[in-house]
């Protein structure tokens, strides 16, 4: 009940998954981010936007 309640209130849906943050990190550490500087990246479906 309570992860369903999470689902409901997050914009995408669902709450992240293991991959999810996984790809993040897998971004992160690969040439393709080479020029993020000091930058916070929430993985969670829209729940945090600034």
């Amino acid at each position: 009940m309570m992860i369903e309640r999470a689902n409901s209130n997050t914009p995408l849906g669902r709450i992240a998954q293991a991959d999810d943050v996984a790809r993040t990190a897998a971004f992160l550490a690969s040439a393709e981010s080479d020029y993020l500087t000091g930058l916070s990246i929430p993985v969670a479906g829209g729940s945090f936007m600034d």
